[in-house]
């Protein structure tokens, strides 16, 4: 059987998962700190029962809203170098604490708990652990871990907490002292290579591209690509209505 080289999308029970979304409550959160007039991001990876991690980010940016999957851009190419590093190429499932992105000056501990977003976000990691053999929970900043702790129905899972891939200081020292905490506990996948070289804190960690079969059909071969980001959004009072995506 071949295997697709795209991502086919969610099945009817997470299709149904997506659909019941608060959207409302985002758009109409008090002081409207989440940017919604392009939709919701819910996630990237395997929706098919095959992941074994459960990896947690933080919110969407635009590279992500272009491509309707989370953790394309800047930080998921690096969060993507640390799959790699630990051999794993396919088996993930990610989700994110916000559906929408937030402003970074409305980012709080309060907001990351908020009851609605909470409650969603735990169906969510619960439909993901209920249809999949889970045996770690990556988490990507202080709010993706905060995420996971505030999720009952984790259990026994083990957690790793990462420092987010686009700190300004100390990602590669703590994605040193990680490392084998999260490599014991997640075997790599048949045809990934466990490397385990340390991350240099001198020089920048390498981006890894974001497989295609991540992606949905049809996305340029660039986008998720590169290193960086071909998106931003537009200025001044276009801030909320435009994304500029620009080709390289």
């Amino acid at each position: 059987m071949h295997e697709l080289e795209h991502d086919p999308g969610p099945d009817s029970t997470w299709e149904q998962l997506f659909k019941n979304a608060p959207l409302d409550h985002y758009i109409n959160f008090t002081k409207s700190p989440f940017h919604t007039r392009f939709g919701p991001v819910f996630y990237r990876g395997r929706l098919d029962g095959t992941a074994r991690v459960l990896v947690i980010g933080q919110d969407p940016s635009t590279d992500e809203t272009l491509a309707h999957r989370i953790l394309i851009g800047r930080a998921g190419q690096l969060v993507q170098t640390f799959l790699a590093r630990l051999g794993l190429t396919h088996s993930y499932l990610m989700l994110n604490t916000f559906l929408f992105g937030i402003q970074s000056a409305s980012l709080n501990q309060q907001i990351a708990t908020d009851a609605s977003i909470t409650a969603y976000r735990n169906k969510l990691f619960d439909q993901a652990h209920a249809s999949n053999n889970l045996s770690a929970i990556l988490t990507f900043g202080t709010y993706a871990h905060l995420s996971a702790m505030n999720w009952p129905g984790r259990g026994s899972l083990k957690v790793v907490h990462l420092t987010h891939p686009t700190s300004p200081s100390g990602v590669a020292a703590n994605w040193n002292s990680q490392f084998a905490a999260a490599s014991s506990a997640l075997a790599p996948d048949p045809d990934g290579t466990v490397d385990s070289t340390p991350f240099s804190t001198t020089s920048p960690i390498h981006s890894t591209d974001v497989p295609r079969r991540d992606l949905p059909f049809g996305v340029p071969a660039w986008h998720g690509a590169g290193g960086g980001t071909d998106s931003q959004r537009g200025a001044g009072s276009n801030f909320e209505s435009q994304i500029l995506w620009t080709a390289p």
